[in-house]
């Protein structure tokens, strides 16, 4: 079994780090391209996520297949579901290429609010977003082979190079005068380069790999029958992060996307964390569970990964609770911050609740339960737009984040099924939570009672960031949360 520290470890650092940078940058990229051309730029970027849907779910297919026919030493399988998975990427690429390329016109002049001067630029803009779309459908493939065979830190350490020479480029662009159309060419080029670098890391890993387009029937039947509802279920993710703020640009503007997303990046990126670091376990509970490993061993690993993915957004949804008005303060302004309409504290508990999934999809795609994961999205998905519909154009900004409560509607649901599937009770499940949340709740009126000014110091942020911290670990000590030796087990060589 493959080093899980290892896996967590990078899988930690190829989220911390983006943040980091994205903090240091967003606002000169802000403040340069104006909110206006920056919601712009948030849409563009939002068009290659919403489209992604066109891969057919063969993403995750190709991680949970490879680990699967890897652990066999099946290598003439991986080829052929590698070569079926280029003619799928090559196909629905240009199909979303060619749709894209398309509705820019319609998109920048019919469905968004975008200044009468800006229009021109706006469709020019989608006109090469279509070009990126067509790039980061065909990296896909080779991006998810070295996470198919556990090798996230190989994936980790191109992905955060490619990021970070992509983000300076176009500091360096706006520096030096150029625009929107220069960051977004400057940003397909950057994918290309990724594409190149995952292609070659990808035959290194795999030296048996043979890549060549084909299609086989079979070979499709079976992954397609996975990846079919992996697939529906990337378009309810797909729309729940990215088509709220195409909602906002058609009824608010572009300039409310700006000041709706940058609050919404701190805290989707913060989280984003809890996600990477299981990304392991579907190779990982694939690998155990064709290898013959019983039920019970999937059960420990779902109780104690569960438990610490609740902790850790029980820190880092707490800070983003007490402290994220402040750090939006210090970061983008007063002004800007004022204009949010405070919508950090809505996201924060809501991300809290959704994290109590987190462990559970990736066993069940692991596990090949694709099909629960795609109802419980579809579910969280029709409640998320109904209400967004109506709540966006009713309540302005802050409507998006209490639509965006909607989605948690099909949790319990989910739960009972995962609890149905691992052997899972269903109290241990709601008892950890109310745990979790008993802690956020204490933490949230105890450091109020303490802050009750604004803060005009990153450090001071900080320093009262490791105090909720520190109080969340005594807390969960105290409650019996944190053991020892389970840090120690995941310190070690084996995943358990």
């Amino acid at each position: 079994m493959k080093n899980s520290f290892k896996n967590i470890l990078y899988n930690a650092f190829g989220f911390i780090f983006p943040i980091v940078i994205v903090l240091i940058t967003t606002p000169y990229i802000v403040h340069k391209l104006t909110t206006e051309i920056y919601g712009v730029y948030v849409l563009a970027i939002s068009i290659i996520g919403v489209m992604s849907f066109l891969d057919l779910g063969f993403g995750q297919g190709i991680i949970k297949f490879v680990s699967q026919y890897e652990g066999r030493k099946d290598y003439e399988k991986i080829n052929k579901i590698i070569g079926m998975s280029f003619f799928i990427y090559i196909a629905m690429g240009l199909v979303g290429f060619i749709l894209i390329f398309t509705i820019s016109d319609i998109l920048a002049k019919n469905v968004f609010k975008i200044s009468a001067e800006y229009v021109q630029t706006a469709s020019l803009a989608f006109k090469i977003t279509a070009f990126g779309f067509f790039i980061n459908f065909i990296k896909a493939i080779f991006l998810n082979i070295p996470k198919a065979v556990q090798r996230y830190d190989v994936s980790v350490k191109i992905q955060n190079s490619i990021w970070f020479c992509s983000t300076i480029t176009i500091v360096v662009l706006l520096y030096s005068g150029k625009g929107l159309i220069e960051v977004l060419i400057a940003y397909i080029f950057f994918q290309l380069i990724g594409l190149i670098v995952f292609y070659n890391t990808s035959r290194k890993i795999l030296p048996t790999l043979k890549i060549s387009i084909c299609f086989d029937k079979s070979v499709f039947k079976e992954v397609f029958g996975f990846s079919i509802f992996t697939a529906i279920s990337s378009v309810g993710g797909s729309v729940i992060f990215r088509v709220d703020k195409m909602i906002i640009g058609r009824f608010l503007g572009t300039e409310a996307v700006a000041y709706y997303q940058i609050p919404f990046m701190m805290v989707q990126m913060a989280n984003s964390l809890l996600s990477a670091i299981t990304d392991h376990l579907i190779p990982a509970s694939s690998s155990l569970f064709y290898s013959g490993k019983k039920i019970v061993v999937l059960q420990n690993l779902y109780k104690k990964y569960t438990k610490y993915i609740l902790l850790l957004s029980t820190i880092i949804n707490s800070i983003f609770l007490i402290l994220g008005q402040n750090l939006l303060r210090l970061w983008m302004g007063i002004d800007f911050a004022e204009r949010t309409g405070g919508v950090i504290p809505f996201l924060s508990i809501i991300f809290f609740f959704m994290s109590i999934a987190t462990v559970g999809i990736k066993l069940l795609y692991g596990l090949g339960y694709s099909k629960v994961n795609m109802f419980s999205s579809l579910l969280g998905l029709v409640s998320y737009m109904l209400a967004m519909s109506f709540l966006i154009p009713k309540l302005g900004i802050l409507g998006a984040p209490v639509a965006f409560s909607f989605v948690l509607i099909s949790h319990p649901i989910f739960l009972f099924f995962v609890g149905k599937i691992i052997s899972v009770k269903q109290n241990w499940t709601y008892f950890t939570i109310g745990k979790c949340g008993l802690i956020m709740l204490v933490v949230f009126f105890l450091f109020r009672v303490i802050l009750n000014s604004q803060i005009q110091n990153y450090f001071i942020i900080v320093f009262f960031s490791f105090l909720i911290t520190l109080t969340i670990g005594i807390l969960g000590v105290l409650l019996k949360l944190i053991n020892i030796q389970e840090i120690k087990n995941v310190y070690s060589s084996t995943i358990l």
